[in-house]
């Protein structure tokens, strides 16, 4: 009975991160007995975790902000004005004759105040001028957008650091310095909205947003520091893309935004608020990349792969979504049996006059 009582405990209460963690196996198996030759090398699953390491990021920025109950419809635009930032003061640093060092220093400087900017600029809007996010983020991520090709002429910017172009496509312990800061990011995430009282209070908010104001909890200063920090991570996300391309381009990830919202809907992030697990996120993320790769490698030279890749996509939500509520509805039966069957006397006593009240 011990070996099932711990299995118990490590299988996950969560009946989303439940049906997650199953398609995440059945992707995994069946891809690999699908190509054994090729899906489970480790160059491709290198390769896989440096594909997902920007997205990644910005997947978690896109979750931070629906656990408020908002969306941030701006972290690919406010990615991109970070990168062009990023670049710009790397390219006028090398022009000013800097060494490599202070160049790459100015670099992610600029990356991150600008993505921590904009973020806060997102959190003033709706959490001080009560601006629906949904409308504040789609203003401002015009806005960004619009700035980043202003600044570039819609053109693609080169980085000018070695040494960041190097972190960019180094690996350490066999891990891609790209996709470590991802992991990275995913730690820090996870700590923020399990070990903190930010945390705690970003969940309150989402669930129940006057509640949250009765229980003492300043809405506006959370939804400012939620989304600052939403905003880091896609300067984060910016700097990343410049590390491993060596350039910056306002029009970089035109597809990406759709894709945080699908990686954060799949990972059990509540459209409502409220709720969200990183390691449903990061399941999502890592299957969704794990498909994508498959089937390029199954339908290599036919064209298709683009169409199947996105066909499996919506598929997999669809099976997900369905399957986590299909769990909640069995569990949902079980218990109110179960509390049936503890309400109703024992007829034993019943017959005994021990039920009597």
């Amino acid at each position: 009975m011990a070996p099932k009582n711990a299995l118990r405990r490590l299988w996950p209460a969560d009946v989303q991160l439940r049906v997650l963690i199953v398609v995440f196996l059945v992707v995994l198996v069946g891809l690999s007995a699908c190509e054994p030759g090729t899906f489970l090398r480790l160059a491709n699953f290198t390769s896989m975790g440096l594909q997902i390491s920007d997205l990644g990021v910005l997947a978690l920025a896109m979750m931070l902000a629906m656990i408020l109950a908002g969306v941030d419809l701006s972290v690919v635009a406010v990615a991109n004005l970070s990168a062009v930032l990023a670049a710009k003061a790397m390219a006028a640093a090398a022009a000013a004759g800097a060494g490599d060092g202070v160049i790459t220093v100015l670099g992610v400087v600029a990356a991150l105040v600008a993505g921590a900017a904009a973020g806060m600029t997102n959190g003033l809007v709706i959490g001080a001028l009560r601006v629906p996010p949904i409308l504040a983020t789609l203003a401002t991520m015009t806005l960004w957008g619009g700035v980043a090709t202003v600044l570039t002429n819609g053109v693609s910017i080169s980085g000018q650091s070695v040494a960041l172009q190097t972190l960019g496509t180094q690996a350490f312990a066999l891990i891609p310095v790209p996709t470590l800061i991802l992991i990275i990011c995913v730690v820090a995430v996870w700590v923020l909205l399990n070990r903190s009282s930010l945390g705690v209070r970003a969940y309150l908010l989402g669930a129940n947003s006057r509640a949250s104001l009765f229980s003492g909890v300043n809405n506006a200063k959370v939804t400012v520091a939620v989304y600052t920090t939403s905003g880091l991570l896609a300067g984060v996300a910016g700097l990343i893309n410049v590390a491993r391309t060596n350039s910056a381009n306002p029009s970089y990830g035109a597809s990406y935004l759709l894709l945080t919202i699908l990686i954060a809907v799949l990972g059990g992030v509540s459209v409502t608020g409220g709720s969200g697990r990183v390691a449903g996120v990061v399941l999502a993320l890592v299957t969704l990349q794990m498909l994508s790769t498959g089937f390029n490698m199954i339908l290599v030279g036919t064209g298709d792969s683009n169409f199947f890749k996105n066909f499996a996509w919506g598929l997999l939500l669809l099976a997900v979504v369905s399957g986590s509520r299909i769990s909640l509805q069995r569990f949902r039966r079980r218990a109110r049996g179960a509390g049936e069957r503890s309400a109703s006397p024992d007829p034993e006593k019943v017959a005994a006059g021990e039920g009597r009240s």
